[in-house]
C-alpha cells in the first residue's frame, strides 16, 4: 500500500507471472527501493537476493528478514546465496536477482553477472526479464551523486515495471540483458513528452 501511495506504477505484462510454480526474475538495478517497486507488482511473495553490506543496515534489516530476503556478497560468501536462492526456486518460489550486481550510479545498465546462470543450471526454471523503467531521478537512485538527499520531482512518482514472456532456464546473462534492454526501449513510449521534436524545432 506504501508503495502504490509513493509511486504510480504501471505495470506491462504481468500475465507472464506464472500463477504457481518456481519463477526467476532478473532484473535491472537503479534505486534502493527496486525490490519494494517489483514485489509491488508481483501478486506472489518474492525471495529478493539483497547485496549484503545493504541488507545488514539497521534501519532496512527488519524488513528484509519479514521479506525472507537472502543476502549475497561478491568473494567466498556468493556460492552458498546462490545455493539458497536455488533451494528457494526448487521448493516453488519466486525469486527475484538482480544481475547487475550493483545499483546504476549512471542511469545506464551495467553488464548482467552470470551468477544465475550457476543457480538454475539444470533446473526446469522459467527466466523472467524484468525492467523498471523512470526511477534514475528518484530519491532513492543515484542522480546527482548522492542517495535519499534531493527533493522528489513529483508525487506520486511515476514509474513502469515492464516484465518480458519467459525464457528457458538456460538462456544466458547476455540474453537477458538484451531482452532487459528491449523492455526499457519500449518502456520509453509511456514517458511524456517533455522536449520539442528536432524536426519541429528546424521548422522554428
Amino acid at each position: 500500500m506504501l508503495t502504490h501511495t509513493l509511486y504510480r506504477i504501471r505495470v506491462l505484462g504481468r500475465e507472464h507471472i506464472p500463477t504457481q510454480g518456481p519463477a526467476l526474475l532478473i532484473c535491472n538495478h537503479v534505486s534502493y527501493v527496486d525490490a519494494l517497486l517489483v514485489g509491488a507488482c508481483v501478486p506472489r511473495f518474492v525471495r529478493f537476493l539483497i547485496y549484503r553490506p545493504i541488507y545488514e543496515r539497521k534501519v532496512l534489516r527488519w524488513l528484509f528478514r519479514l521479506m525472507q530476503a537472502i543476502p549475497i556478497a561478491g568473494g567466498p560468501e556468493a556460492p552458498a546465496a546462490l545455493a539458497q536462492a536455488r533451494q528457494a526456486l526448487q521448493e516453488g518460489h519466486v525469486v527475484c536477482i538482480f544481475a547487475e550486481g550493483a545499483i546504476s550510479r549512471t542511469g545506464d545498465l551495467l553488464p548482467f553477472k552470470r551468477g544465475f546462470e550457476r543457480m538454475i543450471e539444470g533446473l526446469e526454471v522459467p527466466v523472467i526479464p524484468v525492467h523498471l523503467d523512470r526511477l534514475w531521478g528518484s530519491i532513492f537512485s543515484f542522480q546527482s551523486g548522492r542517495f535519499f538527499w534531493k527533493w522528489p520531482k513529483q508525487l506520486p512518482y511515476p514509474v513502469t515495471v515492464s516484465f518480458a514472456a519467459p525464457l528457458p532456464a538456460t538462456a544466458t546473462a547476455l540474453q537477458v540483458q538484451q531482452v532487459v534492454m528491449e523492455l526499457g526501449s519500449a518502456a520509453m513510449a509511456y514517458r511524456p513528452r517533455t522536449t520539442t521534436p528536432l524536426p519541429w524545432r528546424n521548422q522554428a
